[in-house]
Order: structure tokens, then C-alpha cells, then sequence
């Protein structure tokens, strides 16, 4: 999980509209789910998807080792959007994985 953590506060450095970034739990060690949470919303998901395309090709220009199989997907509003075309909603199965508020 630190791994994702890290991910996420890296994410979030390249990306200055990005709130918060979430991990969808019961996943850990298939493929982990990020979910972006940005402020402000994208006006569509075809932007959003632009978005996280930014990201993907920022992680592969910068070389990032990164040990587990990921996605990135969005919200707008109460709707993830993920990259296989999956939506669905916001919901407590979620893990807050960036900003860490642990103390």
C-alpha cells in the first residue's frame, strides 16, 4: 500500500487540480484502481480521460518503476469513470490514499 501512496502524492505533485486520489480496496493484489478526485470537476468525462492521459504518459517519461499493476480512472461528481469503460459509484469501499491525513 505504501507503494500506492506514493504514486498517488506523485500524481497530485504533476497535477496541481488534483484533490485527492483513492485506491478502490478488495483489489490490492490484482490491479489497483486510482481514483483522481479534481477540483474542478472535468466538464466531461472525454476530459477528463485526457487528463489521466497527461498523467500515464508523465509516468512513463519520468521512468517510473512502479512494482504493481494499476489504473487511473476519474470522478465527476458521485461517477467514477474507469479506463475499461466501468462506471460506477463513490462509495465507502474506498481508500483515501493521497492527502494522507494519518497521524
Amino acid at each position: 500500500m505504501e507503494g500506492a501512496r506514493q504514486l498517488a502524492a506523485q500524481l497530485a505533485g504533476w497535477d496541481t487540480r488534483i484533490l485527492e486520489v483513492a485506491g478502490m480496496t478488495g483489489e490490492w493484489e490484482q490491479k489497483l484502481n486510482l481514483i483522481c478526485r479534481f477540483e474542478p470537476d472535468p466538464p466531461g468525462d472525454i476530459v477528463g480521460f485526457f487528463w489521466l492521459a497527461n498523467l500515464l504518459t508523465r509516468i512513463e517519461f519520468e521512468s517510473l518503476e512502479i512494482q504493481q499493476p494499476f489504473d487511473l480512472g476519474f470522478s465527476i461528481g458521485e461517477q467514477v469513470f474507469l479506463p475499461d469503460g466501468q462506471i460506477c459509484k463513490l462509495n465507502s469501499e474506498q481508500v483515501i490514499l493521497w492527502p494522507n491525513h494519518e497521524r
